[in-house]
């Protein structure tokens, strides 16, 4: 390798290890300054709130459509579906 290539390509090893360095110090001052701040927390604390509000919502809003399909369950002689249609012309 000629030596002029070589004192390049050291000059960029260096530059891409210390900007890898920099951001990987950044990233541990943005982790501390989060966690000193009560970022964590309030993301857990929202986390925790989403899933309650799901469980609240959309769990027994599942559980009434159950119930409903078991209750009037589709018959054949109303047809088929779009979806079924396309499957047998081969469109789907």
């Amino acid at each position: 390798m000629h030596p002029f290539s070589v004192l390049t390509l050291a000059i960029f090893v260096a530059g891409y290890i210390t900007a890898r360095w920099d951001l990987v110090t950044r990233l541990y001052e943005l982790a501390v300054f989060a966690w000193v701040n009560g970022v964590i927390s309030r993301i857990a604390l929202g986390c925790a709130f989403l899933s309650f509000t799901f469980l609240l919502l959309f769990v027994p809003a599942q559980h009434i459509a159950l119930s409903e399909a078991a209750l009037h369950p589709r018959s054949p002689s109303r047809g088929i579906s779009a979806r079924e249609q396309l499957r047998r012309r081969g469109s789907f």
